[in-house]
């Protein structure tokens, strides 16, 4: 070997140690990071025999790199329902939580109970129409805090769909970015992390297929197939409501044009919070809330009045009418469950029988004439005709009501046949098993996500003793090539001193 050769190789070697320094120095910086794969260089030999670097790479496992986008999509559906399914729990309480429609029944029956004791006793029929105001105000607040997880959910629904299209938007610079310094052999290590961060924060929105293709192009379709990107981004689309009720339906989550979820969805997505917040916001909630309203129902029908008159009377009124419990001040009982829609959010005890409204006599509870207090027909609703202080019979009748069996609409999931009182056990019962379902969900989906980016980042990631090793393997490798350039040089002096 010449030693003009040798010089050259020892200053490739410089110039190549020098680079891969500042490799090392940027996984080093990086090794918080859990978004950043480790970068080395690609060398090869001259025909000289020097080593220059070719090109940057990354450390990458495409496998692993899948299963945690796919528990991303996973974890971000659980956690979007356990979180709301808890919220609502934190309003409603548990079966046993005095807040809770179950506990608030129970304590109605059982002032009913004191108060067919005593009949002639204003206080305990005072004390029954409070519990029977607190019946109410349960079903009011529950309905509330469905409404108000359906609202929550929309609202993150329309947050999700803007911050897509923004992260979409990125990501095709990113791609075009990545495609080009790819085919010209430039360094695009960082491009490519960013990419795949994006890509994670996508599949916590809707479940991820990616695709990787020649020229390091990406592509990124839903778990059902609807495209999100194909060389350019699609539109993300949603439009949220104002303010939910029970009779207010959401507008669908497109993307590409393509509704993804609920019944009208020909690719319905599978996972990610989108697909959470969807199921929530149009499936849970809704199936809680015409639980509640068929127990609102139940509780008006259970305590409706009838015309005590017989049917052959001239001026009968043929029907059942509100009479402790009515929908917002109407007396009349709609005798569908189909017309109880949104019943549990405006259920309310009758003025005649409030002792906080003026004129409000809780002794019509025993008596009867609720109905139509104050007016003509009266009398003709009155149970206790005989006006003694003593009767107890519309109470028993009362009591006996919570005992009887009721139909109930099926598919509400909490049963078709029951007594009041299991319904509404059944009913808790039901939220009960989805909200520790979905909780359960999302800790084993936080268990696993969190296991699968720590062995991700173990194949991928940046390891501090690794790469302090490599800066000394690098420092040895600047030393020898200096020494050879010193080495180069003095044999050069020499030559010339000679010459």
């Amino acid at each position: 070997m010449s030693l003009l050769s040798a010089f050259s190789n020892a200053t490739a070697s410089l110039s190549s140690v020098a680079s891969q320094s500042a490799l090392v120095s940027r996984n080093i910086a990086n090794a918080d990071n859990p978004y950043a794969t480790r970068k080395f260089a690609g060398l090869t030999v001259a025909q000289t025999g020097g080593v220059r670097i070719m090109s940057i790479a990354q450390s990458g496992d495409q496998a692993l790199f899948r299963s945690l986008i796919t528990t991303n999509s996973a974890l971000g559906s659980a956690e979007a329902n356990a979180k709301a399914l808890n919220r609502i729990r934190e309003v409603i309480g548990d079966v046993d939580a005095p807040t809770s429609p179950a506990a608030s029944l129970s304590a109605l029956k059982a002032a009913l109970s004191q108060y067919s004791v005593s009949p002639e006793n204003g206080q305990t029929a005072e004390a029954a129409v409070n519990a029977a105001r607190d019946m109410a105000v349960s079903l009011n607040r529950a309905t509330d805090a469905v409404q108000s997880a359906r609202k929550d959910a929309d609202d993150q629904l329309n947050l999700a769909a803007k911050d897509m299209n923004r992260l979409l938007g990125e990501f095709a610079t990113l791609n075009a970015k990545i495609m080009a310094g790819s085919s010209t052999g430039g360094d695009v290590t960082d491009a490519v992390d960013r990419r795949d961060q994006i890509v994670r924060t996508l599949s916590g929105y809707v479940g991820l297929n990616v695709q990787v293709r020649s020229g390091n192009d990406m592509a990124l379709y839903t778990d059902s197939g609807i495209t999100l990107f194909d060389k350019t981004a699609r539109a993300v689309e949603f439009t949220p409501q104002p303010a939910y009720d029970a009779t207010v339906a959401g507008y669908a989550f497109k993307i590409d044009g393509v509704v993804v979820g609920g019944p009208s969805s020909p690719m319905p997505i599978k996972g990610g919070s989108v697909y959470g917040l969807l199921t929530l916001r149009d499936e849970t909630a809704t199936t809680f809330q015409g639980q509640l309203d068929g127990i609102a129902y139940a509780l008006v029908d259970a305590f409706a009045e009838t015309d005590q008159r017989l049917p052959a009377d001239p001026g009968y009124m043929a029907g059942r009418f509100a009479g402790l419990f009515t929908a917002d001040g109407t007396n009349a009982i709609q005798l569908t469950m189909n017309d109880a829609k949104g019943l549990a959010g405006t259920i309310r005890i009758a003025a005649a029988v409030d002792p906080t409204k003026p004129g409000g006599e809780p002794a019509l509870l025993r008596d009867g004439g609720i109905s139509f207090a104050g007016t003509a027909d009266e009398a003709n609703f009155r149970y206790n005709t005989s006006g003694a202080s003593g009767f107890t019979g519309r109470l028993n009748d009362l009591i006996a009501g919570f005992a009887t069996s009721r139909s109930f609409d099926p598919s509400f999931g909490a049963g078709s046949s029951a007594t009041l009182t299991e319904y509404t056990a059944s009913s808790i019962g039901w939220f009960e098993g989805r909200r520790a379902t979905a909780n359960d969900a999302s800790s084993y989906q936080t268990v696993l996500l969190s296991r699968t980016q720590e062995t991700l980042s173990d194949a991928t990631g940046v390891n501090i003793d690794d790469e302090m090793t490599r800066l000394l393997d690098l420092e040895r490798s600047y030393q020898a090539s200096s020494k050879l350039i010193s080495t180069v040089g003095q044999m050069i002096d020499s030559l010339l001193a000679i010459a």
